[in-house]
């Protein structure tokens, strides 16, 4: 993964220290096993992709009721939902990554843009990323590598948003500017825009809820900043699993007079140094038994509880519930009100995530889904009334949920639109909207007038 020199970085006014440019080049380089053994178990890539399923695989957005709220929902569904899982996992990765919306032809898309391409320059209330830079990297046609600056802040009333591009050297420094248009997927871009009439970056960014235990500044931390020993540590023990499995093969032990003769004519057959290989030992062996079986003892046992040990330092270190990662998948059904009672751990991490990391970024990026619409005449006028939901039945038993409100309903305590938003993931207004049809009757539920409190 290319980055930016922190040089560069910090002559472009990010105010990133040189502790926290390091702990992101590690984080990075367990998440891609960049000099990494010949053997890993990619447990930051595992950390980080079973943190984003728990946090996204029940996720729902919701923009309201009407036409304007219907085009909008279903640009969401069909191309910012398959996307999410990748965001998230990358904000585990480096702490944070920026989802920022973009029009291309009569559609609102979405580009993910990990820790190693944000540079922040201000962080404004509740640590929201005000200005900073973003970096895209592309060659030109005689294979020079070049790297595109976007600066970004509020100011003047507005969006302030330029974009410039330079060669790149090695290293990641910056070389001499060149225009825009010398490479095709930058030619469209503006230069310099002010985007009038908004109140944030045209971005949302997803972040992890941890403390900066690096520098103790502003920026986020991956999942795993306080593991990166754990993680490493692991790795070598597998490394070494998978040595001694190589090396302790089941060898044939040879006398020399055995191996330099032909079993059948009984001259000398190959050259003795041809026979010594990792399957074939000679030593001086008692004529009466010239070879012998050596088969060294596996200890996969102990291998087994070291790794099991090192996998319960991880889970700690990182928020999960013990015995979350195991050598031996469990065996047996579990049911959900198991596991909401076993993983409890896990269950207040990813609910941390979801309600500290990734909520606020999520609607902002749902904002600017309305705000190109308008800007670009893609949808009707009409409302927008942005929501986003997390299920959370891998941790509940959503039948016996469903029955516990479906009671409350019946006993008038709990109004059915509201009973509908939350099966349906969507807002009362499109619950209301899902509820059948008033014949002229007075339509009851549970005995009580739907609508009525």
């Amino acid at each position: 993964m290319k980055l930016l020199n922190l040089r560069d970085a910090r002559a472009l006014g990010c105010d990133m220290t040189p502790a926290m440019a390091d702990a992101v080049r590690q984080w990075d380089e367990l998440f891609y096993l960049t000099d990494q053994p010949q053997h890993s178990l990619k447990m930051a890539a595992t950390l980080t992709s079973l943190m984003a399923t728990l946090a996204t695989s029940e996720l729902t957005f919701s923009a309201g009721a009407g036409t304007r709220a219907d085009w909008l929902q279903g640009q969401m569904d069909a191309n910012l939902l398959p996307s999410l899982h990748e965001a998230v996992q990358l904000a585990g990765v480096g702490g944070m990554a920026a989802v920022k919306p973009y029009v291309e032809g009569s559609g609102i898309y979405v580009e993910i843009i990990p820790r190693g391409r944000i540079f922040p320059e201000h962080w404004g209330p509740n640590r929201r990323l005000d200005a900073g830079y973003f970096t895209d990297f592309d060659k030109l046609d005689d294979g020079t590598a070049v790297v595109r600056v976007e600066h970004f802040a509020m100011e003047d009333g507005g969006l302030h948003i330029t974009n410039k591009a330079y060669r790149l050297k090695e290293a990641g420094f910056m070389g001499s500017e060149i225009p825009l248009t010398d490479v095709p997927r930058w030619a469209g871009l503006q230069p310099d825009l002010l985007v009038q009439g908004v109140d944030r970056p045209h971005f949302g960014l997803l972040r992890m809820p941890g403390v900066n235990t690096v520098d103790g500044s502003a920026y986020p931390v991956s999942l795993y900043a306080n593991a990166l020993d754990s993680i490493r540590e692991l790795d070598a023990t597998y490394y070494d699993f998978f040595w001694e499995r190589s090396t302790g093969k089941r060898r044939m032990i040879l006398d020399r007079s055995v191996a330099m003769l032909d079993p059948v004519s009984g001259k000398p057959a190959v050259n003795f140094k041809e026979l010594a290989s990792d399957y074939y030992m000679t030593i001086d062996m008692p004529e009466t038994k010239p070879w012998d079986d050596y088969t060294p003892d596996f200890r996969f046992d102990a291998y087994k509880t070291a790794m099991e040990t090192q996998l319960r330092m991880l889970e700690l270190q990182t928020g999960f519930s013990q015995g979350t990662f195991a050598i031996d998948p469990k065996t047996g059904r579990v049911t959900a009100t198991q596991v909401i009672s076993e993983d409890k751990t896990t269950y207040n991490t990813i609910k941390a995530i979801q309600d500290r990391g990734l909520t606020t970024g999520l609607l902002d990026m749902l904002y600017w889904f309305d705000a190109y619409a308008s800007i670009y005449g893609l949808a009707p006028s009409g409302s927008f009334e942005p929501s986003v939901t997390f299920g959370d039945s891998i941790f509940e038993d959503t039948g016996t949920e469903f029955a516990r409100r479906m009671q409350m309903a019946e006993a008038n305590y709990l109004r059915p639109e509201l009973l509908l938003a939350w099966y349906f993931g969507v807002s009362e207004d499109k619950a209301r909207e899902m509820m059948p049809a008033d014949t002229g009757d007075v339509l009851t539920f549970g005995g009580l007038p739907a609508g009525d409190a």
